[in-house]
C-alpha cells in the first residue's frame, strides 16, 4: 500500500478524493486537512460516507501538524496557499500532486498576473505541468501539476487538431461549466445562478494561457485563443466548444482521423464518431460520476466544431489526480478511477 495524505480535505475536490481513493487497492489516506475541521473525524463530516459501514479513525487535522513519510501528497489548497508551505511539505514526500493552479504556468508575467503567490516564495524542488494522456512522467520534479478544470477539457477538444496541423492560428472557444466548479467560498447564490445561464467571464480567465501554455509545450505549435467562460445551472459538467477553421486542402476525413487516432488508446477519452443524432454528441449528463471524457468533431467546409465533455470534479480534479498517481506510481492507470457511477440516462 502507497500511504497519502490530503492536503485541504473539506473542498469538493478533497471530498472527492477521499471518496474515490476509498476504494482503491493500492493507495491509503492517512492524513487529511482542514484547519477549521481539525479534531473532527471525517467520516463523520463528509457526507458520501453517510452509510459507510466501517468508519475509519483518521480525524482532521491542521497542515501545521504534517509529519511522517508520505508516498503520495494530494493538495488540494486554495489557490495560493501550497507555495506559501511548499519547502516543508516537499520534506514530507516524493510527489505532490498539486490540483490549485499554483505552478501551472512558468511564464514569471503571467504568474504575477494570475497566480502572484507563487513568485513570492522560492521553491528548488521543481514542477511539471502534467496531462496524464499527453505528458511524460519526470521522476525529478517534486510538484506535478494537473491542468484546471475548464483548460484540460479545452485542451481535449483541441489536441488532436493542433497536434495534427490542421488548423489556423486563430481560435475560440467557450466552456460552460457548474456551480461546483467555483468551490464552497463562492459568493454566488442559489437565486443568481437557478434556472440562468450567463457568462462568467468573457475575457481575461486565467485557464486561457494555461491552455496556451499546454499546446505550445507538448505540441510547439502556439496558437491565438479567445476564451470566454459562462456558468450553468448544474452542479457538475463542463462542456466546452471550439470554434477553429481549417487550413487549406484539409478534408473532414483528415479531421476523423486524427480524432480517432489520438484517442483510440486512451482509456478515458471517448471519441463519439456514430451520426445517430444528438445522444451521439458530447453531453454533460452521460460523463457526470466518472471519469470519462466525450469528445466530438463536426466540420462543414473549413468551419470546425470541437466538443467535450467532462465531470469537472473527477476527470477535471480528483480522478484526474488519481490517474495521474496511478501512472507515478507503476499502477494500472483506471485503477480506483473505473467508472463509479455510469452516465445516469436519462
Amino acid at each position: 500500500m502507497k500511504r497519502a495524505a490530503i492536503l485541504g480535505g473539506t473542498g469538493f475536490t478533497g471530498s472527492e478524493l477521499y471518496r474515490l481513493l476509498g476504494g482503491h487497492p493500492y493507495i491509503e489516506v492517512e492524513y487529511i486537512s482542514s484547519e477549521s475541521k481539525a479534531g473532527t473525524p471525517v467520516d463523520r463530516y463528509f457526507i458520501s460516507s453517510r452509510h459507510k459501514k466501517n468508519k475509519s479513525n483518521l480525524r482532521f487535522r491542521k497542515l501545521s501538524e504534517l509529519d511522517g513519510r508520505y508516498d503520495l501528497i494530494f493538495s488540494c489548497l486554495p489557490t495560493g496557499s501550497l507555495p506559501q508551505h511548499i519547502e516543508r511539505i516537499a520534506e514530507h514526500t516524493d510527489y505532490i500532486f498539486n490540483i490549485s493552479g499554483d505552478y501551472r504556468i512558468p511564464d514569471a508575467d503571467l504568474l504575477q498576473k494570475y497566480y502572484p503567490e507563487t513568485l513570492k516564495h522560492e521553491f528548488s524542488g521543481g514542477s511539471h505541468y502534467y496531462i496524464p494522456e499527453f505528458s511524460e512522467i519526470k521522476r525529478d520534479v517534486k510538484v506535478v501539476n494537473l491542468p484546471g478544470c475548464m483548460a484540460v477539457a479545452s485542451i481535449y477538444s483541441l489536441y488532436p487538431l493542433v497536434a495534427h496541423d490542421l488548423i489556423e492560428s486563430w481560435v475560440v472557444t467557450d466552456a460552460k461549466t457548474g456551480s461546483s466548479g467555483a468551490g464552497k467560498s463562492s459568493a454566488e447564490t442559489h437565486a443568481e445562478r437557478s434556472h440562468n445561464f450567463r457568462p462568467h467571464k468573457a475575457h481575461g480567465h486565467r485557464h486561457q494561457p494555461e491552455i496556451q501554455f499546454a499546446l505550445q509545450k507538448h505540441l510547439g505549435r502556439r496558437i491565438e485563443l479567445q476564451f470566454s467562460t459562462y456558468s450553468l445551472d448544474l452542479p457538475r459538467g463542463i462542456s466546452v466548444s471550439s470554434y477553429s477553421r481549417l487550413k487549406e486542402d484539409v478534408s473532414e476525413i483528415d479531421v476523423k482521423k486524427a480524432f480517432y487516432s489520438t484517442y483510440v488508446s486512451k482509456p478515458f477519452v471517448h471519441y463519439l464518431r456514430s451520426k445517430n443524432g444528438a445522444q451521439s454528441l458530447p453531453m454533460i449528463k452521460t460523463v457526470v460520476g466518472t471519469n470519462d471524457v466525450e469528445v466530438g468533431v463536426y466540420v462543414e467546409g473549413r468551419n470546425c466544431v470541437s466538443i467535450a465533455s467532462i465531470d469537472n470534479l473527477i476527470k477535471g480534479a480528483a480522478g484526474q489526480a488519481i490517474q495521474a498517481a496511478n501512472l507515478y506510481m507503476g499502477f494500472p492507470e483506471e485503477t480506483g478511477v473505473q467508472s463509479s457511477a455510469e452516465g445516469a440516462w436519462p
